[in-house]
Parts: structure tokens; C-alpha cells; sequence
């Protein structure tokens, strides 16, 4: 019994094991099933019936030459081809529709941008409305940015210090269907995909590290010389590395390494900044923002641009802190997006904002009386440089720092001096001078400079003083905490040919006295991430010989710069 026991339960053991293989045959049966459907489906390009719609017309609007409408009449199993009604579906196979190479167009362009053609390496300078065809390479300089508008309405965004070459752009007839291939060998790209009707991907980036395939998406790519970085804002993007493949997700992002053979394991994109706190108005000054820090983020990805779509970047800037300094920007509406960047390199989630800019002029140089000086005139002299940005000039001095009680004095451009209207009483005085712009507004007050008022001494005294010097000092507004300055002389303008260049830590330089004659000025501040501001416009000075000696004789020369 306990064999026949055994027995009986080793062939009921048997006939399940059996049933078990053939239950997995027939599974992997359908799946390949599936997918040989599937692929064929993925083939087929699908579209919606209209009243008045015939297989010859459509044979004729979508097939390639010499595919006869009976064809499409088999592959979709139609009895009847004089009737087809309205709102049911057909399959073309992409096989036969008729495909025509496509072009891309350039949108906006900013900077320097450079085109070689399919058929020549001679590069040519990119121009708006420029039309693109396969094969085309396209290169971006430092601060320069361009955008694409491909055959189907997809745009892309090619930045700063990027290379990408159209590799393949061709368009499925009247379908609305295009097959577009890139190749972004360096740099970063931002892109706008619209869906695609068909059933496969119509949209593929390779890199020299990964490959990212999509449909109707939104997602940014960077291609370094060591990994190739994915970040989808919206909809999904799968991206290739070898023979494996990584659905991202919105919201996610993945990297692959240089070597690698699969792109990591897709993490969730760091939430937008925080930028409630944006002004709505700034001045054209270099306007310093900060934001709320974003928990574990590395760094900051800062861009800037004219246009709401971001079509160009003004400014596309990588801080370590939760911080930025603009570029002098010109009156104007301006659009900023900022986005944190994890420990991975990958860019977070944009937070977006507008903002005007009302640009108000720098304040000139401040000549004398100079900072800390002692004036014998109970009426000094109010000395100042000529600002060429300056409509006018609106100067106060006053008894006290906080310049209370101050007298004004407004003066048309082409004035560059002024006295007190009455003699000043002895003790301490503080001045400080601003412009104006052409539409009326007053630009920012420079520093307040001191100087004491000591009229001469009364006969039978003997006042004596000295000055073993014979150096110059210029000093100019000073900026945020951290920065160092460059400052520039020179006999002219466009300063080809500089008397003095200099990097000084301090808002002040101390030189030799000056020979006589005009000179040229200006000061740079450098953040201490190293980003050196624009030049502001130059201001002049004029040194008589006279001057000169005064001046050395009084030891200092105090300039004033905003920056």
C-alpha cells in the first residue's frame, strides 16, 4: 500500500509538473504572440475616417508611388472600399507611406553661433529664420544659446558651449508623423516634444554615453566628457546605455557614467526654489537675488532671458549658494527660472518669475573734496567727473552722516562743478552726488565722502602742514561682502591701451600722481565664485598740470564708482 501510496503520488506529482510545462509554453507562446502583434501594430501608423473620405484618395494623399490602393484594402481587411465610415479607424504601414526628407528652423539665436553644412566643414555664423537639413553641425561659444523649431513643432533649446548634429529629420507625407535623430556630442540641451501620432518614438538624442528615445515630452539633456545626464519634466523618456534600457518618469531623472552599460536607477528631481521673495522691479545695477535654500542641494542652475519661452539665455549661471548676482541689464521685461542641482548633478524642478528692469544711472566720480580731507574755503568746490549715461546731477551735503537737513543741488549734464550757495560754517561735512537718467528717474547716491572745513589761521599764528606723498588714491563704492574689484586707466576710451590694470581687494587703489590731460576710468566687481561683472560705462577726468600739482600736494585723489 505504501508503495502503491508512493507510486500514485509520484504520477500525480508527474502529470502536474507536465501541465506546469505546458502552462509556460502557452505563456511564453502568448507573450511572443504579443509582441510579434504588438511590433506589427508599432509598424502601423493609424488614422481617423472623414466624411468623403475614399481608399484611392487616401492611397494617393499617404502611399508611396506604385502601392496600389487594394493593398491597403487587404492589410486592413475591407469588404467594401466605396463604404467607410465615418470615425473608424485604418493602418497604414510605415513601410509605405511616403516620407520626404524634413528641415529644422532656427528661432531665436543669441551670441556666437556657428553652422557647418552636411557637405562642407566651413563654418558659418547662425542667423535667425536659418533653414537646416540633415547632416547639419551646430556649435555654440561661451554666453550663447540658440532654439530649433523641427517639422512637427517640437522645439530644443541648444546653450552655452554645445555641440549637436542633425543626424536624421525626414517627415511621413500629410500624416503629421516626422522621425527626427540627434546627436548632442557636448553641451546641454533643453527640449519641448510634441506626441507623436505614430506608434513608435519620433524623437532620439544620442550622446557618446547613453541614447534617449521619446513622444510628446518635456527634458533636458547634458552630455559631459564623463556622463550623459536625463531629467524629464514632463511625460516619460527612456533612455538607453548598452543593451539596457531606463523608463524615466516625470519627475525623475538618471545619469549614465562614461563605460557604463545602464543608466543608474532613476532618482526624483529636487523640488523648485522657493522665489516669492523676487522684486517685481530691479534697477539695472547688478541686482543680487538669494532664495530659500532646497534641502540637499549642491548647487543652483540660474538662467536668464528676454523671452517667456526662453527661446536664448542672457545669463545662465552655477552658484554654490542659494544666491545669485545678474548682469547689467538694459530696461526692459526679463524672465528667470532657477533649479537646484542634487549630489548626482541632476537639475531639479524650475521655479519661474518675471520681472522689470528700470535702469538708472550709475553715479560719477567724485573729484574733490576728497575723502577725509581737510578744506580751507568756507565755500569749497564740488568737483566731479562727467557721466556720459547722466541727463543731470543732483549733489546734497550736509553736518551729518545720515544727511539730515541736507542742502540740494540739482545741475544740468555738462555741469561738473559746484559751490555752496553761502559760506559754510568750520567743522565736519559729508557729501555724496547721484544721476539722473534721461526719462527724469535719479539713479543711487554714491558713498558719502567726509571732509573738514578749516578756514586759514589768523595772522599771527602758524599753521603748518606737509605731505611726503606723491601717490593718487581712487575709491569707489563698495559691493557685497566677498568681492574683489578690477580697476582700469586709461588715456582713452575704449581702453585698447591700459595705463593701469589691476585686481585689488579693497574698493580703493593708490597709484603714482597722474600727468596731465583726460583720462579714462572704471571698476569691475568679482564675486567670490569668481563671476566678474560687465564694465560699467566709463567716466573721464581732466588733469591740468595744475591739478596735478595740487593734487600731489594734497596727497589724494578720491574717485567715487558705483558698481
Amino acid at each position: 500500500m505504501g508503495n502503491g501510496k508512493t507510486t500514485g503520488m509520484g504520477c500525480t506529482s508527474s502529470i502536474g509538473q507536465a501541465k506546469d510545462r505546458r502552462l509556460t509554453h502557452w505563456l511564453v507562446a502568448f507573450v511572443l504572440l504579443w509582441a510579434c502583434v504588438s511590433q506589427a501594430a508599432a509598424q502601423d501608423w493609424t488614422y481617423r475616417i472623414r466624411p468623403g473620405d475614399t481608399l484611392w484618395d487616401l492611397s494617393g494623399e499617404y502611399l508611396k508611388p506604385g502601392i496600389p490602393w487594394q493593398k491597403l484594402q487587404s492589410h486592413n481587411q475591407i469588404s467594401n472600399p466605396y463604404q467607410l465610415p465615418p470615425g473608424s479607424t485604418i493602418r497604414f504601414p510605415l513601410a509605405w507611406l511616403y516620407v520626404q526628407p524634413a528641415k529644422a528652423r532656427v528661432i531665436a539665436v543669441q551670441g556666437q553661433a556657428t553652422v557647418s553644412s552636411a557637405t562642407s566643414d566651413s563654418p558659418a555664423a547662425v542667423t535667425q529664420d536659418m533653414q537646416l537639413g540633415i547632416g547639419t553641425l551646430l556649435r555654440t561659444g561661451k554666453d550663447s544659446s540658440l532654439s530649433l523649431e523641427f517639422a512637427d513643432g517640437s522645439r530644443l533649446l541648444l546653450q552655452a558651449d554645445s555641440e549637436l548634429r542633425l543626424d536624421h529629420m525626414s517627415r511621413y507625407g500629410k500624416s503629421g508623423m516626422v522621425d527626427t535623430r540627434l546627436r548632442l556630442q557636448r553641451g546641454r540641451i533643453s527640449n519641448t516634444i510634441k506626441p507623436t501620432p505614430g506608434a513608435s518614438p519620433g524623437f532620439i538624442v544620442d550622446t557618446p554615453n547613453a541614447s534617449s528615445a521619446v513622444r510628446g515630452t518635456k527634458f533636458r539633456m547634458d552630455a559631459g566628457t564623463d556622463n550623459t545626464k536625463t531629467e524629464v519634466v514632463d511625460g516619460h523618456v527612456a533612455v538607453n546605455a548598452g543593451r539596457n534600457t531606463t523608463l524615466v518618469r516625470k519627475g525623475y531623472g538618471t545619469r549614465v557614467a562614461a563605460g557604463q552599460t545602464a543608466p543608474i536607477r532613476a532618482v526624483l528631481l529636487l523640488p523648485s526654489p522657493d522665489l516669492s521673495g523676487m522684486p517685481p522691479t530691479i534697477n539695472g545695477a547688478r541686482a543680487r537675488l538669494q532664495w530659500p535654500a532646497v534641502d540637499n542641494a549642491m548647487r543652483y542652475r540660474v538662467e536668464l532671458s528676454s523671452s517667456e519661452q526662453f527661446e536664448t539665455l542672457l545669463a545662465d549661471i552655477e552658484s554654490t549658494e542659494a544666491a545669485t548676482t545678474l548682469p547689467v541689464l538694459a530696461d526692459g521685461n526679463y524672465f528667470l527660472r532657477v533649479r537646484a542641482i542634487d549630489a548626482q548633478g541632476l537639475e531639479g524642478h524650475d521655479a519661474s518669475a518675471s520681472f522689470a528692469v528700470e535702469v538708472l544711472p550709475e553715479p560719477p566720480f567724485a573729484i574733490a573734496p576728497a575723502h577725509d580731507s581737510i578744506v580751507r574755503d568756507p565755500e569749497p568746490e564740488f568737483r566731479w567727473a562727467a557721466a556720459t549715461d547722466a541727463s543731470a546731477y543732483r549733489l546734497e551735503f550736509a553736518d551729518n552722516p545720515a544727511f539730515e537737513r541736507a542742502t540740494a543741488v540739482r545741475m544740468d549734464a555738462g555741469i561738473n562743478t559746484t559751490r555752496p550757495a553761502q559760506s559754510l560754517a568750520p567743522g565736519q561735512y559729508y557729501w555724496r552726488i547721484a544721476s539722473d537718467a534721461a526719462n527724469g528717474r535719479q539713479g543711487p547716491f554714491s558713498d558719502p565722502l567726509a571732509f573738514a572745513l578749516r578756514p586759514l589761521v589768523e595772522a599771527g599764528e602758524i599753521g603748518h602742514e606737509t605731505s611726503d606723498t606723491r601717490e593718487v588714491t581712487f575709491r569707489w563704492r563698495a559691493g557685497a561682502p566677498g568681492q574683489s574689484y578690477r580697476f582700469q586707466l586709461s588715456r582713452t576710451q575704449d581702453f585698447a591701451r591700459l595705463h593701469v590694470d589691476q585686481r585689488v581687494d579693497e574698493p580703493q587703489i593708490t597709484l603714482p600722481k597722474l600727468p596731465a590731460g583726460t583720462w579714462y576710468l572704471r571698476a569691475q566687481a568679482i564675486d567670490g565664485d569668481g563671476y566678474e561683472a560687465p564694465f560699467p560705462p566709463a567716466q573721464s577726468v581732466q588733469v591740468p598740470c595744475r591739478a596735478c600739482q595740487a593734487l600731489v600736494g594734497a596727497g589724494a585723489l578720491l574717485i567715487l564708482l558705483v558698481l
